[in-house]
């Protein structure tokens, strides 16, 4: 399934040897392009920043059923500024949920030049993240997720005094709202 590769990326990819590099993009505030090469990749006029922190990328997956598709990416929890990114709110509201994230994979030549164009592999929103840590290691998953994540959400607030607080902090309004719940009697036996 070529879809649209360029035909040099196409012709290296159909040679006996070849090497690939890991692209992340991860659209913040800040744009944070990362990639798992031993140095600076150049490509659709970006800049990748080579990262010894980029530990490893979930394979992504390809079905023909509907699903919704997954992909963890792991990071050395060693760097605080990541750490720092997915730990850190703003006004109460996470910095990082459902941020944009697309993983390209690019064909490298020895003098570290792409070959032809790097490809789009994976495109979805951040959905949460992990930190394990150890006595040797520590290790960020970013779990990422496809747009379709939230195709059988149901949007709206919550008549509870957290939600209230949200967007009304001084609103007492629902301050007592879960008592009120058990004196109405609608379907109940």
């Amino acid at each position: 399934m070529p879809r649209g590769l360029h035909s040099n990326t196409i012709a290296a990819l159909a040679s006996d040897s070849f090497n690939l590099a890991t692209l992340i993009q991860f659209d913040f505030s800040t744009t944070i392009r990362i990639t798992d090469w031993g140095r600076n990749v150049e490509s659709s006029g970006s800049t990748w920043t080579s990262s010894s922190h980029l530990i490893g990328v979930d394979a992504p997956q390809e079905t023909q059923g509907l699903r919704v598709n997954t992909l963890n990416i792991s990071l050395s929890g060693v760097d605080p500024y990541f750490n720092n990114i997915f730990l850190s709110e703003t006004s109460g509201q996470s910095t990082y949920l459902d941020a944009p994230v697309k993983v390209y994979r690019a064909v490298m030549n020895d003098s570290d030049a792409v070959i032809g164009q790097s490809f789009l592999v994976f495109q979805g929103l951040i959905t949460g993240f992990d930190i394990a840590d150890s006595k040797d290691s520590s290790t960020l998953t970013v779990e990422c997720a496809s747009h379709w994540k939230d195709f059988e959400k149901e949007n709206g607030r919550r008549t509870n005094n957290n939600s209230q607080k949200v967007f009304f902090p001084d609103d007492k309004g629902f301050r007592f709202a879960a008592e009120s719940i058990k004196d109405i009697r609608w379907g109940k036996e």
